[in-house]
């Protein structure tokens, strides 16, 4: 499939359809045996599920794994998301083959490819996408299964509350208003600690999308080294603060006399998100962010689809 600006629009005003169908998709989906510990193996576009998943999951042991291998303690108790979208990253196969010698249970997650082939009983995804428009199909595919089997209880609420949420017009609006902020920016977001992975998707989308740098940090660690990192290039520099209600009142405070702090040496704006789960409040966030980096491409008169040097080094590898 070729994109162009249009194409991308369309795809991001699609994603509440794509979450449910995602959800459809693995309706039914059962897994036997029990398990000490979560892995979630994947790169770019489909490896940030695991961040997620992680941050979700706080009750279980969950691990994003972003490399080839595996982590030492995966073994035969431990569930392993495979996942990679094109199913041919050779990170995430090789993560494959590390599982099976380990006899770890595997879950895969593809659209095709090699990975396809190599687990017959693979969750398959509508292709023709890129990695970083099928959040719903890889994230909430795995947050379906694990909540259906019990591992993960009470997201199915979740997952409707979510989609209730994502509203296109009216999220494409609030990040259309936010991105005119950040024009001519390095932007830095900053988040809590459950919405950390929300904060590096937001950073990795104006990276593919937008082609300018972008970075990320969370609350309260900033407070101990960061804060002091704007004097030299705050003017070049707009740092975005995640705003989430069901923050710890001790984080809040943070934001707020750290917001006053920076005022004097970089701009400084609020994202506030909705919802009263954790996850509606992530793929609320994270759609506000996807919209922004569309928009700021296109701001930067870039067109966001194609991601060349990306592509320029799988071939040269």
């Amino acid at each position: 499939m070729t994109y162009d600006k249009e194409n991308m629009l369309d795809i991001l005003q699609a994603f509440p359809e794509q979450c449910k169908e995602a959800i459809r998709l693995v309706r039914g989906f059962k897994i036997k045996g029990k398990f000490d510990s979560i892995c979630v193996c994947g790169m770019g576009g489909s490896g940030i599920g695991g961040d997620l998943l992680k941050s979700l999951a706080k009750k279980t042991l969950v691990f994003a794994h972003h490399s080839y291998g595996l982590p030492n303690f995966v073994n035969k108790k431990s569930l392993v998301f495979v996942i990679s979208y094109s199913g041919n990253t050779e990170e995430t196969l090789s993560a494959y083959e590390e599982a099976k010698k380990r006899k770890a249970k595997i879950i895969a997650i593809t659209s095709g490819g090699k990975l396809a082939e190599k687990v017959k009983d693979a969750v398959i995804i509508p292709g023709g996408l890129q990695p970083r428009a099928s959040l719903g199909y890889l994230f909430l595919t795995m947050v379906a299964i694990l909540s259906s089997n019990g591992l993960i209880p009470g997201q199915s609420a979740a997952m409707n509350e979510a989609i209730r949420l994502l509203i296109p017009k009216q999220i494409s609006k609030e990040a259309f208003m936010m991105t005119k902020k950040l024009i001519g920016k390095i932007p830095v977001f900053y988040a809590s600690d459950d919405l950390e992975a929300v904060a590096y998707r937001m950073k990795t989308q104006i990276n593919e999308n937008a082609k300018q740098p972008a970075f990320y940090h969370v609350f309260p660690e900033m407070n101990h080294n960061e804060i002091n990192g704007f004097k030299k290039l705050g003017n070049k520099i707009i740092a975005v603060f995640i705003r989430d209600d069901k923050d710890l009142n001790k984080v809040k405070k943070r934001m707020d006399i750290t917001k006053k702090l920076l005022k004097s040496q970089t701009s400084v704006i609020d994202m506030p998100v909705k919802g009263n789960s954790l996850l509606a409040r992530m793929l609320y966030a994270i759609y506000i962010g996807d919209f922004a980096s569309y928009y700021l491409a296109l701001m930067n008169k870039l067109d966001p689809s194609p991601v060349p040097i990306i592509e320029d080094l799988k071939k040269r590898l």
